[in-house]
């Protein structure tokens, strides 16, 4: 009972953050506030590119852990080699003009939105527990690039860039901690065999 009315809680709380950051300004600087005491101080002895890639490696840590335990990853292939198969059947039939296949195909796709259905259950809801500390750093994060004028130097730049300017579509904060979280993400799965 405890374990369910914890992980029912957390995953409340990550569905409130994530609808709280769209509705209120207010809510967005709460919640970036929230971590200040213990990002600020981080902020003042490292320059913001480490601390950026501090709280990626964190968050992908975490995020794959929880992943790891909240999504049955057994499961989750398995109904991907069904949508696969499904998938590659469905393009075949259409391409030769198969009626007789096509017919077969849709009497299977009331189970086929069912799997994926499923899948999508799967994978919502390890987003809204790490929503719950994802969400505060990255308000964390906005507030600072709009509040301090914060420049650094980056590779392939003739001077230095402010952190908020932008790199492919997303501001350079975002790029790098998106980066930073993506290939520690990959480094984590491969060590837990995911």
């Amino acid at each position: 009972m405890p374990k369910k009315f914890i992980s029912r809680f957390f995953l409340s709380l990550g569905i409130v953050f994530f609808i709280g950051i769209f509705i209120s300004p207010e809510f967005r600087r709460e919640l970036g506030n929230l971590v200040s005491p213990f990002l600020d101080p981080l902020a003042k002895i490292m320059p913001i590119y480490e601390v950026i890639l501090i709280l990626s490696v964190v968050t992908a840590s975490y995020s794959t852990i929880i992943q790891k335990f909240t999504v049955d990853t057994n499961r989750l292939k398995e109904m991907q080699k069904k949508m696969a198969k499904f998938q590659k059947e469905y393009m075949e039939a259409m391409k030769q003009d198969n009626k007789f296949k096509l017919k077969q195909l849709e009497s299977e796709r009331e189970e086929i939105n069912k799997i994926q259905s499923e899948m999508m259950g799967m994978q919502m809801k390890p987003m809204f527990y790490t929503m719950v500390v994802t969400l505060p750093i990255f308000m964390w994060l906005y507030a600072k690039v709009k509040v301090e004028n914060i420049l650094i130097n980056v590779p392939f730049a003739a001077e230095k860039i402010h952190i908020g300017d932008p790199v492919l579509f997303f501001p350079w904060w975002i790029f790098w901690y998106l980066l930073c979280s993506i290939v520690v993400g990959q480094v984590i799965r491969k060590v837990l065999r995911m």
